[in-house]
């Protein structure tokens, strides 16, 4: 029974990852391949301002996905959301 568990949360859970990319390529208008270009940690726990911003809590692991032009970057929270991040709220070690 544990294992039609766990096949039944991971087919939920990767719907919801397409839903949230799916959502990222319209609200961001994204339609170059998603590539994770580096990892970062989150260095503080910061609120989303706008509707792209995304929340992250300190020490959470991130996925860089694309650099802006200005001090943000795209990034991906395990549970799959994007948005921008402030460079200054990251460490890359």
């Amino acid at each position: 029974r544990s294992i039609f568990n766990v096949k039944k949360s991971n087919v939920e859970k990767s719907k919801k990852m397409e839903k949230e990319e799916k959502l990222f390529r319209e609200t961001f208008m994204y339609d170059k391949e998603i590539k994770v270009i580096s990892t970062a940690t989150a260095q503080c726990s910061v609120p989303s301002k706008r509707r792209v911003d995304l929340s992250v809590t300190a020490g959470e692991q991130l996925d860089v996905i694309d650099v802006t032009k200005g001090n943000a970057v795209i990034c991906r929270s395990s549970e799959g959301r994007y948005g921008y991040v402030l460079v200054e709220h990251l460490n890359f070690r």
